[in-house]
């Protein structure tokens, strides 16, 4: 995998690009899908298997409890149960788990680990650990007497944790972009679109509605003749920035992604949105002069790089989890 990221497959650099340029614009959220069984897994107290590890449920709820307080911290008075389930952390914090281990399977699987020197190292720059002078033996041994850890266990915790970050380090540092490239998506981003939106009755009705517009549009007619035929209206919008579609637009996200790899003059597919099914025909499009790019550049090349290396890294885990066998018992979240 990673040969192929440094390479830069034609395949894989275009689906990647397609996802940064999206996730720049709002619309990328990774949902986890997960197989759930029954069993004695819940019997055992396991509440998932990853490969063959098992993820148990007295790890997973030290997890949780964690995670928990950590949000207390941040949200202080704010803080509370609903604030906790708008957030799914239970979720959160096993997709977590789930990614930890797939993670150090595949380190296991290619031999990359962590040295010696590499944890004492780590181990020396915590500042809880720090003295007057630097790092104080004692004090760490403190520090952990204090929090009911032993030395072994907290530098294998340090150990996994060092691992995963190398690997994950691997893969990020793998991803570059060219000029370029950034340039290319500079453009897009920034654009300015004028649309045309047939908004379609929900359900079958709409769908109808689309295949005989689509039929009727593919014959040479124009959006807006078509869905007058069809008894649809049809509504032009623009200018405006592709990050911002206009408030009149139901469902934004399902709309962006509909509308961003348009060219002008062409319809796109059935959007399905949560509240609305519409069709969409981008009219024209008006792209930023080059001097804006160049006045950005440097900013935006960052911003870009570290979006790239976070996509790449997502697909990155979901072809690890979409190859890996895993198994949660749904009931013991």
């Amino acid at each position: 995998m990673l040969k192929t990221m440094r390479e830069g497959s034609a395949f894989f650099i275009k689906g990647v690009m397609i996802v940064v340029v999206v996730t720049f614009i709002g619309t990328i959220f990774v949902v986890w899908g997960v197989k759930s069984t029954p069993g004695d897994l819940g019997r055992r107290g396991v509440i998932a298997v990853v490969g063959d590890q098992e993820i148990m449920a007295d790890d997973f709820q030290q997890a949780l409890r964690r995670q928990v307080e950590m949000y207390k911290q941040i949200f202080g008075d704010k803080f509370d149960e609903k604030l906790l389930d708008s957030m799914n952390v239970k979720q959160q914090v096993l997709d977590r788990m789930i990614r930890r281990a797939l993670v150090l399977q595949y380190a296991d699987r290619m031999g990359i680990g962590v040295g010696p020197d590499e944890l004492v190292a780590e181990i020396q720059r915590v500042p809880a650990f720090a003295g007057k002078d630097g790092f104080s033996r004692q004090r760490y041994l403190d520090v952990l007497r204090v929090n009911r850890l032993s030395p072994q266990r907290f530098e294998a915790e340090m150990r996994r944790d060092l691992t995963e970050r190398k690997v994950e380090g691997l893969v990020r540092d793998s991803v570059k972009v060219s000029e370029a490239e950034a340039r290319e998506v500079f453009m897009r981003v920034r654009r300015q679109l004028t649309v045309e939106v047939a908004q379609l009755p929900t359900g079958d009705e709409g769908k109808k509605a689309a295949e005989t517009i689509t039929l009727a549009v593919g014959k040479g007619k124009t959006l807006a003749a078509a869905g007058h035929e069809a008894g649809v209206s049809v509504k032009t919008y623009g200018p405006f920035p592709v990050t911002t579609p206009p408030k009149e637009i139901p469902d934004p996200d399902a709309f962006r992604e509909a509308v961003n790899f348009l060219k002008p003059g062409e319809m796109s597919p059935l959007v399905t949105g949560e509240k609305a099914l519409y069709l969409v025909r981008l009219v024209s499009e008006k792209r930023p002069p080059v001097e804006e790019f160049e006045k950005d550049k440097a900013a935006f090349e960052m911003q870009l790089l570290m979006t790239k290396r976070e996509a790449v890294l997502g697909d990155w885990i979901r072809q690890l989890r979409q190859t890996a066998k895993v198994t949660v018992e749904a009931d013991n979240i």
